[in-house]
């Protein structure tokens, strides 16, 4: 006796189509992380620079205005001229130039910066100034030599 029912197919992905699929996933993931984590870089780095930049801009006014520069970034806060923490992008303290921490009076040439030791802790103000101070060092601003970074 013979069914007139045809037979019924299985529907539904086989193996192979489904780790192909995995496959393609896992490429692109591993194409797409490095990519997150380089961008996430960056944007640390270039907070701590706008940060260094604003901080340094603002303790120019204060210097001009109080006839000496603030001895923290409390004081600039507190002045209402900056809201930069105290802390850069990596959790690190800001270093400040020694003019700013003595609350020198501001001098025509004189040097005020501010910098990040950068996400490793290990950076420092380049000297001699470089605009560029190699991956994972310090970023920063002088109001004399301006912008550097070290991504």
């Amino acid at each position: 006796m013979t069914s007139d029912c045809p037979a019924s197919k299985a529907s539904g992905f086989t193996l192979i189509e489904l780790l192909v699929v995995v496959c393609i996933v896992g490429m692109l993931t591993a194409i797409a992380i490095p990519n997150l984590v380089s961008a996430q870089r960056r944007a640390h780095y270039s907070r701590s620079a706008s940060d260094a930049k604003t901080a340094v801009t603002q303790a120019m006014l204060f210097g001009m205005d109080r006839n000496a520069y603030p001895t923290s970034l409390q004081a600039l806060r507190q002045a209402g001229l900056a809201s930069v923490s105290d802390a850069d992008p990596w959790g690190v303290a800001y270093q400040l130039a020694p003019a700013l921490l003595a609350g020198a009076p501001p001098t025509a040439g004189g040097e005020a910066y501010i910098f990040s030791l950068g996400p490793y802790g290990t950076g420092g103000y380049p000297s001699p100034f470089s605009s560029n101070t190699g991956p994972g060092g310090s970023v920063g601003y002088s109001s004399v030599y301006g912008a550097w970074t070290g991504f």
